[in-house]
């Protein structure tokens, strides 16, 4: 097991807390606290057998086991062995603040994992932990040597591919997200890779105001996955 992190983030803490205790090594709480999200823990700790100790001096602290990155392998003996998986396909994004709220996003549409290149592309840091307040500890998140090769594979196992961008002429709203789907998004400057976008099964669009010029990569993800979390309950 990998060594562990520590937080002060009491939402952070309780997400994990109702998805995946094991991860929480331990947790540090003020003695006596008066603070109803910290007694909230503490009852959700106790519900886990989670350890838990009294400080005189510090308001909250736990320190959990971060979750690993998974590879190509997982991918395909775990995710793709699901019904109707929903994946999300990162190329190339590099902004940990957007990484980070494109996990929570994803966690939130049940999504059931998120593959980002192993290249020139922003991994699990500190910052993408903390934006994402613990969906990178519960949601896969799978590095991949070749985009191209593993949307490839995604095809094989009769998943349907759309990649986002503003050029396309559907709007995500007339896709049917029902079955197996994978959604290919792009950095903001860049966009997706053309010979990626080629792959894909179709391209989609979100209709906006024509006096701005594209949404921010995380607002966009947010905006669709919803729409096919929707479809998909």
């Amino acid at each position: 097991m990998s060594r562990s992190l520590n937080t002060q983030d009491i939402n952070f803490i309780k997400t994990l807390l109702e998805n995946d205790p094991k991860k929480i090594e331990r947790i540090i709480v003020k003695r006596e606290s008066k603070d109803s999200r910290i007694l909230n823990i503490i009852s959700l700790a106790k519900k886990n057998s989670t350890v838990i100790t009294f400080d005189k001096t510090k308001r909250f602290e736990a320190y959990f086991y971060p979750r690993e990155m998974e590879d190509i392998n997982f991918l395909e003996n775990n995710i793709m062995r699901k019904k109707d998986p929903l994946l999300v396909v990162l190329d190339h994004i590099q902004d940990p603040q957007n990484l980070g709220s494109i996990l929570r996003s994803s966690l939130g549409a049940s999504v059931d994992a998120v593959i980002i290149p192993k290249d020139r592309a922003c991994h699990l840091t500190p910052t993408v932990r903390k934006v994402s307040k613990a969906a990178s500890e519960i949601i896969p998140v799978i590095v991949v040597s070749n985009l191209r090769n593993t949307v490839k594979i995604l095809k094989n196992y009769s998943v349907e591919i759309y990649a986002c961008s503003g050029e396309a002429n559907k709007n995500y709203f007339d896709v049917d997200f029902k079955g197996p789907k994978a959604l290919i998004f792009g950095s903001e400057e860049k966009g997706i890779q053309k010979f990626l976008a080629n792959e894909a099964n179709g391209q989609i669009k979100i209709p906006i105001d024509s006096r701005l010029e594209s949404l921010n990569v995380s607002n966009a993800t947010s905006v669709i996955l919803f729409e096919a979390k929707r479809q998909r309950t």
